[in-house]
């Protein structure tokens, strides 16, 4: 009975160091896991914070100044350039097709004569309505 009791002990010790030794190593490598994924994310991290800095850098007033008299060769407008109004724009003709569709939600140069023809003969006809008074 005691060489039964004693033989299975070390079996259950066998088992149990098996098991442990077992549980150790997956213990280790999830650890292995999380130390290259914290080291991954440090690295995402930095490299997000230089292209910030070099974001910053492309889009500052300055450097897109300089890029785009290299390269565009832009300058900036002349003052006979600037509008003073928005009715100083030109209107396109109707018969302008803007990207191949002919459905632009801007008025066209013909809507405008209508418009100031309207207004013209309002504006008249108040006129003589205050010429008429005056008489």
């Amino acid at each position: 009975m005691r060489k039964t009791f004693t033989f299975i002990a070390a079996v259950c010790a066998l088992a149990s160091g098996a098991a442990l030794m077992q549980l150790k190593h997956a213990v280790q490598e999830q650890a292995e896991e999380v130390e290259a994924i914290a080291q991954q994310i440090h690295r995402d991290q930095e490299s997000l914070r230089i292209l910030d800095a070099e974001w910053a850098y492309l889009t500052s007033p300055r450097t897109l100044q300089e890029l785009s008299i290299e390269f565009l060769a832009l300058m900036p407008p002349s003052p006979k350039q600037v509008v003073g109004a928005v009715s100083d724009i030109p209107l396109r003709r109707s018969s302008e097709v803007v990207n191949g569709n002919t459905s632009v939600l801007l008025p066209t140069a013909d809507k405008k004569v209508d418009a100031d023809r309207r207004s013209t003969t309002s504006s008249r006809g108040k006129t003589r309505s205050k010429s008429e008074d005056n008489t």
